[in-house]
């Protein structure tokens, strides 16, 4: 790979390290990228500013065709999917730097199996979630633990009640959240999108607690909401379910994303149009938002 590739893959690196991406993908995303640079390479594209959308389009069909050195099998949709979406987040970079002639990500993804394994939590389990939210850092003296409680229900009423990718919770900043019109302004969500998140009245009320109350006991990202790292919003979710009594909870081992389903499912199941619901997500096509109605239809009173 040429010096110019292999500099911004590396800067393409610092920048998703920058956003707070968890360390695999700052591994995995710019890997992916570097594959497919070769790849344009190999085909005398050796200009950042020449790559175009047929080239994009055309690593993509060669990915799904491809087999594995070491099972020789084709890649499942899942590799594939997380592959696209590490081109996708490089393309957004490129138009973060400037490279203006640089394709729009794609927002492709193969069809696969995604609506039957997704996983979707009741609204009873998203209660014991919350239910749990008291018995977290037992161990610490009261203060310590109750500003740190409400750290942990900040990441619920950020991921579930306003349904915000992981990223877009560590980017939000304080001053993004504007309490009297019960909004949040999510800059440069993905696809780079700038959109308003509604917040109901209990989140908004939680949320204007945690910052007059207790966000100045943190001493870091004191200009953001979310005192902690990417890391940290993983790490609560899995401190809620250890706590939950819920067994078929911990069956379900929900993510950080889940919540976001959930939240999406759930505002579909109480009649909020597709539309709005598409908004509210960020999502830039509805066919993205089309899976909760497959949800609904095949787990039906499951969810309930």
């Amino acid at each position: 790979m040429n010096t110019s590739y292999k500099a911004i893959t590396e800067n393409y690196a610092q920048y998703l390290q920058t956003l707070g991406f968890a360390t695999s993908t700052c591994y995995d995303y710019p890997r992916f990228a570097a594959e497919f640079l070769e790849y344009a390479e190999q085909r005398a594209i050796c200009q950042i500013d020449h790559i175009t959308t047929k080239t994009v389009w055309g690593y993509f069909s060669y990915l799904e065709r491809a087999k594995g050195k070491r099972t020789q099998q084709t890649f499942s949709s899942s590799h594939l999917n997380r592959n696209f979406g590490a081109i996708d987040k490089f393309l957004e970079f490129l138009h973060q730097i400037g490279v203006s002639s640089a394709p729009l990500p794609t927002c492709y993804t193969v069809e696969h199996t995604r609506k039957k394994s997704l996983r979707v939590l009741t609204r009873q389990e998203i209660q014991s979630l919350y239910n749990a939210v008291p018995l977290t850092f037992s161990e610490m003296a009261f203060a310590k633990r109750e500003e740190r409680q409400m750290a942990v229900k900040l990441m619920l009423n950020l991921c579930y009640g306003c349904g915000l990718r992981r990223f877009e919770v560590i980017n939000l900043k304080v001053g993004d959240v504007d309490f009297d019109r019960k909004i949040i302004h999510v800059r440069q969500g993905k696809n780079y999108k700038d959109r308003f998140v509604p917040m109901s009245q209990k989140v908004c009320e939680d949320v204007k607690m945690f910052v007059y109350q207790y966000h100045r006991c943190f001493n870091k990202r004191k200009e953001y909401l979310y005192p902690f790292d990417i890391n940290a919003l993983a790490q609560a979710l899995k401190m809620l379910i250890e706590q939950s009594d819920d067994e078929r909870l911990k069956e379900k081992k929900p993510t950080l994303h889940t919540l976001r389903h959930s939240i999406a499912t759930h505002l579909l199941q109480n009649g909020m149009n597709i539309e709005h619901i598409a908004r509210f997500l960020g999502h830039s096509t509805l066919e993205s938002t089309q899976i909760y109605t497959h949800i609904i239809n095949e787990q039906g009173n499951e969810l309930l």
